[in-house]
């Protein structure tokens, strides 16, 4: 198994539209990939996921934010759980005939205060007062 990551903190430099289209790209090759959205705006998710139907489907319990709130509450549970298939990006890689997938772990727009909300869990402090 292969690991890539696409991180760099300044905005609009390319990071979800070289995601995006080198995971769709090594799919319709074959591989079989992973997409693990990070991102609070959760562009890539919304690149495979229509808005509303995130709403709708995976916004209060499919998404990595559902993860990390298990954590701070001492529930960690398996990741497994959250991945999703985008049916029509799916659809189309299957045209391929290589036997390609591409799967998604949706971001959520509540990751924005998780790294704060780790960070006072591990090292004991208290944002709210």
């Amino acid at each position: 198994m292969q690991v890539t990551s696409v991180i760099n903190y300044k905005g609009g430099v390319g990071k979800t539209s070289i995601t995006a289209n080198l995971a769709s790209e090594l799919a319709w090759l074959g591989y079989r990939v992973l997409l693990l959205d990070m991102d609070a705006q959760a562009s890539l998710t919304f690149s495979f996921i229509k808005p509303e139907v995130w709403q709708q489907e995976y916004a209060s319990s499919k998404t990595i934010k559902k993860w990390f709130d298990a954590i701070t509450q001492q529930g960690a549970f398996s990741l497994e759980s959250l991945v999703t298939t985008p049916e029509t990006v799916n659809t189309e890689i299957k045209k391929s005939g290589n036997g390609g997938r591409l799967d998604l772990i949706p971001s959520n727009l509540g990751l924005i205060n998780v790294d704060l909300e780790l960070a006072t869990q591990l090292g004991g402090a208290n944002i709210r007062r």
